[in-house]
């Protein structure tokens, strides 16, 4: 009925104001092709905004409830957003005073514009629908807004400390040292942290920073760990006419039952030099890979990773200092270190002696296959192909030393993380299956089993399920696979089970609910000690089309 009472009313105002020629407060509803899109409360949802399109939601909030705050995000590209109220007591009203050219539209409580957070809150008007206006000002872009309606609970986007400055500790020639005071939130939620460095300017929202990083393949990688990040040798001032585009399925997409009939690959941006990571709960960081002698402007967000929300701290800058001689990396133990390959060209790099006569090495490729050399005290211990996560045990003394070569294949720029510990329980993952990959099987039109070979007792697992528009390429999902991203971009609702896994080889799930003849893209991860991740090759699911 409430739905209904929407769209007689939103036709009313539509057929009176094409008859008087004037404009639909606060966009010309001509131009608005979509004004039933139903935004719902206490999810964030992601938008697509076309520079010559307007957009349109609405929401309704609970009679119960007396206070209703919306937060939207702009995606770098300044915007202009109004919230609008249209009392729905005033619906007779409304019809008499058409007939006479009198009607109202829509109450304007609450504009802005610019390319910055904002968030506004108003008492709420019983039964009352509200609409959120959005205009692009310069270019297509991208959004998020959430609307939270829960007046005895805070919000589930952080609060900033007091003092949201971030600290420069130290400037080396390559590297820079950070650290920063601790966010609030919810007390449920575990914050995060995610850093972004660029050579342009600061930015003021952490999906602006999405938007600018995907334009070159080493800039990808969400990786995590409380520990310090290691960003190392980092080169993309002569970055590839390529544009790696991956697809939203690798993005915290729309809750479900919002359509967006823009639903295409977020746009690209060129931003040479830019770095991102993230650093789980850690509250200091330090980049690697910088240039000497360069100017940088840093950005650092705190991130609800269970609402998907994020709050910038102040942006800062710092200048790297005149380059030295170069030496070769040493890898320290119990750290993980991130390892960038140019398409041409090897990286060496030393781990410390053994004190215990053996070194355990945990070396995870993200993305496609690189070629690694270990030799102990000069002699070839290991030289092979690899993808994926895998651990190796290099026998050696305190007086031997243990060299590491990396090289890229054929398949362009990579990422490499390194793990290296003398302790096999301070692993990432201690009993690491010799195929990371699952098979699906018991397919029907509603349900589906996955299994797998586990890693052993201690790691976690978790499986994810998303519904496949038909218009997605599924030849990008097949083609640009990332197996270092973790989940904490994925949204709730795709997830089905997260495990501890058990003593058994093999583990199984079995996936329900599903709808026949549809299409759906499975995920596996792994998660091991400080929260690092290992993400199997997605599987493409389609169930059968009807059941006996």
């Amino acid at each position: 009925m409430e739905k209904l009472l929407l769209i007689l009313s939103l036709t009313v105002y539509s057929t009176f104001q094409n008859h008087v020629g004037q404009a639909f407060f606060p966009l010309d509803s001509n131009h608005i092709t979509d004004v039933r899109r139903a935004l719902p409360v206490g999810h964030r949802v992601d938008g697509f905004l076309s520079v010559d399109k307007p957009l349109r939601y609405y929401f309704t909030v609970s009679r119960s409830q007396r206070t209703v705050t919306v937060r939207v995000t702009p995606c770098e590209s300044p915007i202009l957003w109004t919230l609008s109220v249209l009392p729905t007591h005033d619906y007779s009203e409304q019809l008499v005073s058409w007939k006479h050219h009198q009607q109202r539209g829509p109450q304007q409580i609450f504009s802005f514009k610019g390319n910055g957070e904002e968030s506004f809150s108003s008492t709420v008007t019983s039964g009352a629908f509200y609409f959120l206006d959005f205009i692009s000002l310069e270019s297509d872009t991208n959004l998020e807004v959430f609307v939270w309606d829960h007046a005895d609970a805070p919000p589930p986007w952080p609060q900033l400390p007091t003092d949201p400055r971030v600290d420069v500790l130290s400037v080396e020639e390559n590297k820079v040292e950070l650290s920063w005071r601790p966010s609030l939130g919810p007390a449920e939620a575990e914050l995060e942290y995610c850093v972004f460095v660029n050579r342009r300017h600061n930015f003021k929202t952490l999906c602006a920073t999405e938007l600018n990083s995907k334009k070159e393949p080493e800039s990808h990688h969400n990786i995590q760990n409380t520990k310090s990040k290691k960003l190392l040798n980092t080169n993309t001032e002569k970055s590839s006419n390529k544009v790696y585009s991956y697809p939203k399925a690798y993005k915290s997409l729309k809750v479900p039952g919002v359509v967006d009939e823009n639903d295409n690959l977020w746009s690209f941006k060129t931003l040479p030099g830019s770095q991102r990571v993230c650093v789980g709960t850690s509250a200091n960081a330090t980049i690697y890979g910088l240039k000497p002698r360069s100017l940088y402007y840093i950005d650092v967000f705190a991130v609800n990773p269970r609402d998907g929300t994020s709050m910038a701290y102040t942006g800062t800058f710092a200048e790297t200092k005149p380059k030295h001689k170069s030496q070769i990396l040493k890898v320290p133990n119990d750290e993980m270190v991130n390892i960038f390959l140019k398409s041409k060209g090897v990286k060496i790099m030393t781990i410390e002696p053994s004190t215990h006569g053996f070194k355990w090495l945990f070396v995870h490729s993200c993305l496609h296959k690189v070629h690694i050399q270990i030799m102990v005290n000069g002699q070839i211990e290991v030289s092979q192909s690899l993808q994926g996560a895998h651990n190796f045990k290099l026998v050696g003394n305190s007086k031997h030393n243990f060299i590491i070569s990396l090289k890229s294949s054929k398949g362009g720029p990579g990422l490499v993380k390194l793990f290296a510990t003398s302790t096999h329980t301070h692993l990432p993952f201690s009993n690491l299956p010799p195929d990371i990959n699952m098979s699906v099987s018991k397919r029907s039109c509603s349900s589906a089993t996955v299994s797998w070979t586990g890693s052993g007792q201690g790691a976690k697992y978790c499986v994810y399920v998303r519904h496949l528009e038909q218009n997605l390429d599924l030849r990008l999902i097949q083609k640009h696979q990332n197996s270092c991203l973790s989940t904490s971009s994925r949204s709730r609702a795709e997830k089905v089970v997260c495990r501890q896994e058990g003593s058994q080889p093999l583990t199984e799930e079995h996936i329900t609910d599903l709808k026949p003849g549809k299409a759906y893209l499975i995920d596996l991860y792994f998660i091991g000690l400080h929260n690092n991740t290992i993400k199997f090759p997605s599987h493409v699911l389609k169930t059968q089309d009807w059941c006996t």
